[in-house]
């Protein structure tokens, strides 16, 4: 059946057309993909890791506040009457088990075998709140589009999925249509942005990070005292304008689509008893996933594509003579989710994109103790550190640096 945002068909037709319209006048709307007829398990190819495609000009400069997990309850009624923030929106977000997509003419895109399905990493606003944090030329098309129970996606979405205004993602007995294409700032690197009721229906519920358009002059320390004064007694990430490539939930680190769009895309049947753990298509993983050796580490299973940087990564380490500060390996690939949650999306090991070192003398959550020259030779060849992460988590490494270089 089709789920939508009170609006009939007619009505959703018209505003696809209209908002489409809208944004080719505006020269925003992004071109539909090239690959829509290419499988899943076949997209994505390792590139070198580079900053996140700019904001559009008119792009407004939000300060982002994330924890890790869930913001509590009540924080977004608070911040609102919270003077030095003047304008506040927060965002809520989880992954939905994408079931099957089509395109405008109603043709398959994507269509995984049972059980299997696609994890989308989406996110949901009340569209008056986050009109304000959207380019001034894209505001009220956007409002209507969400108001209306459509969908908006960021372009490397849109490219990923191969559809664009028109297209269908189904979601097992709910369907969504699209309503149109932006840049990726614009829906905060999303995969998918919708409005609160349509996210509630979807399963979208956790809240996970604040903008604010603060009143005045605003500098990092008081935004951080007002939000630790907001959600006291609890570690806090802020970020000033442009302080991070994705001014999102955990802003250190690569969004799903990014790391979809560099290791490709794979389908997954969730475990009954503990959805935070997957089976992965075999198809996806006969073509990405191989076992190697490699120095210091021995034998490895990791992305294909992962296997160049770290190589030469500890290459260099060796050339350093610091080899005898690697002592553990402690995983690479791995079919889970972030932190084992059971709506978060799929942690980078589930794409073998990511290596632990040295995991019990850098357990997650405690202050690392790993060497950090070794730190910025991984860095140098592409990529982020977990010890830098809010909850940090020392012996990871992942690859697409996103975070500055340790010093």
């Amino acid at each position: 059946m089709r789920d939508q945002d009170d609006a009939g068909p007619r009505t959703q037709r018209r505003t696809v057309a209209a908002f489409a319209t809208t944004l080719i006048i505006a020269t925003v709307v992004v071109a539909l993909p090239r690959h829509a007829a290419d499988p899943p398990g076949r997209r994505g190819n390792l590139v070198s890791p580079s900053a996140s495609p700019a904001p559009p000009d008119d792009m407004p400069p939000a300060w982002l506040a994330w924890i890790a997990g869930t913001l509590p309850d009540g924080l977004a009624a608070a911040a609102q009457a919270e003077p030095g923030l003047k304008t506040t929106v927060v965002v809520a977000g989880d992954t939905l088990w994408m079931t099957e997509s089509r395109d405008a003419k109603h043709d398959v895109v994507d269509h995984p075998d049972p059980p299997y399905e696609i994890p989308i990493d989406a996110f949901a606003v009340t569209p008056s709140a986050y009109e304000p944090f959207m380019p001034g030329a894209m505001r009220g098309p956007l409002r209507t589009v969400l108001n209306d129970g459509l969908a908006i996606l960021g372009e490397s979405s849109a490219e990923l999925r191969g559809i664009g205004a028109g297209g269908t993602l189904v979601f097992g007995s709910q369907e969504v249509t699209v309503g149109g294409v932006v840049p990726d700032p614009v829906v905060g690197f999303a995969e998918m942005l919708v409005s609160r009721d349509l996210g509630r229906r979807l399963g979208i519920v956790n809240d996970r990070y604040l903008l604010s358009l603060p009143d005045g002059q605003m500098t990092d320390a008081r935004f951080a005292r007002i939000m630790g004064s907001l959600i006291p007694d609890t570690d806090i990430l802020t970020s000033a304008p442009g302080g991070g490539p994705y001014m999102r939930i955990a802003s250190g680190v690569n969004p799903p689509v990014v790391t979809k769009t560099l290791f490709g895309e794979f389908a997954a049947a969730r475990h009954p008893g503990d959805t935070a753990f997957f089976d992965i298509d075999p198809a996806w993983v006969d073509a990405h996933v191989v076992t190697r050796e490699v120095p210091l580490l021995g034998t490895v299973t990791c992305h294909e594509a992962l296997i160049p940087p770290l190589v030469a990564a500890l290459r260099e380490v060796v050339a350093a003579g610091l080899g005898d500060e690697i002592t553990v390996y402690s995983g690479c690939w791995a079919a889970r989710t972030v932190r084992r949650s059971s709506t978060a999306p799929p942690s980078q090991h589930a794409y073998g994109a990511a290596i632990d070192i040295n995991a019990p003398q850098n357990p997650i959550g405690t202050e690392p103790v790993f060497d950090r020259r070794v730190v910025r030779i991984f860095q140098e060849h592409g990529f982020t550190w977990g010890g830098g992460f809010l909850y940090p988590d020392g012996h990871h490494f992942e690859w697409g640096l996103s975070t500055p270089p340790a010093r």
